[in-house]
C-alpha cells in the first residue's frame, strides 16, 4: 500500500512535532510544506528533508501540488476555517488542529465543504486517540467503575502576558477557552457524550480582553456532571478524574496521557503505555486508516463531536458570567 502524503500549512512549534512524527512513521510521508514566505518554508523543509521545490510560500501553491493527499492545518485557530476551505475546495483532505474553528457556524461551513467535495476532514484532537485514553474509555464502557457520576479535568499553564501573542490577542482568537478549555470539553464529550442538559460557566477576562481562566460545569442526564477548568495564567495539575458508582479512574496529564489507574474494590490496576514517537502518531494512524478505507470522517473524532463541542464552547462564551475584569 502506498504511503499517504501529507502537506503542512503553518510551520510553528506544533508543526515541528508533527513533521518529526511523520518522518518516523512508515505509513506516511511529508511531501510538502507552506508558510507565509518561501524562506521560512525552505528553512522548515530543510529540517525535515522536504525538497526545496516542495516548500511553498502560500496555501494556494501547496494545494495545487498533486502529490499531496491530506493537509495538516497548523496555523493559529482564527485562520483554521479559511485555510481548511482552501484545501477542501481543492480536493485535499484536512487534519485541522484544535480547536477546529472559532464558532460552531465555522465548523459547519468546513464540514459542508468536505461533504460537497467528498474529501476527508478531521479535528486534530490527539488526546482522544492516545492508547491510554482509549483504554480509559474501554474500562468505562465495560462497567469497571459502574455508572459514571463525575468527571473532573483541568488544563492550565502560566504564560507571560504579551498583548501581541496569540494567547492574549483577541483578534487572534486568544483566551483560555479556545486554547486549553477545548481539551477539557472534548474529553468530557468523549467520556460523557456531547449532549449536556445544562451548562454553567465563569470566565475571568483580563486586561487584553481575553478570558485568562474559565470554569465550566456540565450537567448530563442521570446525574452525571463534568467540572472543568482551563487557564493561561495559572499552572494547574492537568489531571482528569472519573468517578463512578463502583470505582474511579485517574489520568495524570490526561491531554498527553501515558498512564491511567483504575481504583476498584480496594485494588489498583495501572495501564502504562509510553508514546511510540511523540503521541501524534495515533491520530495520524487514524487519518491513514480512514483514507485507506474511503472514509470522510473518523468515528473517534466525528464531525458531530466537533460540532457539538464547538456549540458548547459558543454557549460558554456567550452565556457565561464574564463580569469580573482586571483593573
Amino acid at each position: 500500500m502506498e504511503k499517504i502524503k501529507f502537506g503542512i500549512i503553518g510551520l510553528g512549534f506544533i508543526a515541528n512535532k508533527f513533521a518529526e512524527t511523520v518522518n518516523a512513521m512508515d505509513s506516511v510521508e511529508l511531501a510538502a510544506v507552506a508558510d507565509r514566505d518561501k524562506d521560512s518554508a525552505e528553512a522548515f523543509g530543510k529540517r525535515y528533508d522536504v525538497p526545496t521545490d516542495k516548500c511553498y510560500a502560500s496555501p494556494e501553491e501547496l494545494v495545487r501540488d498533486e502529490s499531496v493527499d491530506v493537509v495538516y492545518v497548523a496555523v493559529p485557530h482564527v485562520f483554521h476555517k479559511d485555510i481548511s476551505l482552501i484545501c477542501l475546495e481543492n480536493g485535499k483532505g484536512v487534519l485541522c488542529e484544535k480547536p477546529v474553528a472559532i464558532t460552531a457556524a465555522e465548523i459547519k461551513e468546513m464540514i459542508a465543504a468536505a461533504e460537497r467535495n467528498q474529501v476527508f476532514f478531521m479535528e486534530a484532537m490527539k488526546t482522544r486517540f492516545l492508547p491510554v485514553n482509549q483504554k480509559v474509555k474501554q474500562w468505562i464502557d465495560a462497567g469497571e467503575i459502574g455508572e459514571v457520576r463525575l468527571l473532573q479535568a483541568d488544563f492550565g499553564f502560566k504564560a507571560p502576558l504579551d498583548p501581541e501573542s496569540r494567547l492574549f490577542n483577541k483578534e487572534l482568537g486568544g483566551g483560555a477557552l479556545l486554547d486549553v478549555g477545548v481539551y477539557n470539553l472534548s474529553y468530557s464529550t468523549f467520556i460523557l457524550g456531547n449532549a449536556p442538559e445544562f451548562i454553567t460557566a465563569n470566565l475571568y477576562i483580563g486586561e487584553t480582553g481575553v478570558d485568562e481562566n474559565v470554569g465550566i460545569n456540565l450537567a448530563y442526564p442521570g446525574g452525571k456532571q463534568a467540572q472543568l477548568y482551563g487557564a493561561i495564567n495559572l499552572n494547574t495539575v492537568r489531571d482528569a478524574t472519573i468517578v463512578g458508582t463502583k470505582g474511579r479512574i485517574t489520568v495524570p496529564r490526561f491531554s498527553n496521557a501515558e498512564t491511567a489507574t483504575l481504583f476498584k474494590d480496594g485494588k489498583e490496576e495501572t495501564f502504562h503505555l509510553p508514546f511510540g514517537i511523540t503521541g501524534f502518531e495515533y491520530q495520524i494512524e487514524e487519518v491513514v486508516n480512514c483514507l485507506n478505507n474511503g472514509k470522510l470522517q473518523s468515528e473517534i473524532m466525528s464531525w458531530e463531536d466537533s460540532i457539538k463541542t464547538m456549540e458548547i464552547l459558543d454557549s460558554v462564551r456567550n452565556d457565561g458570567n464574564q463580569s469580573f475584569y482586571r483593573k
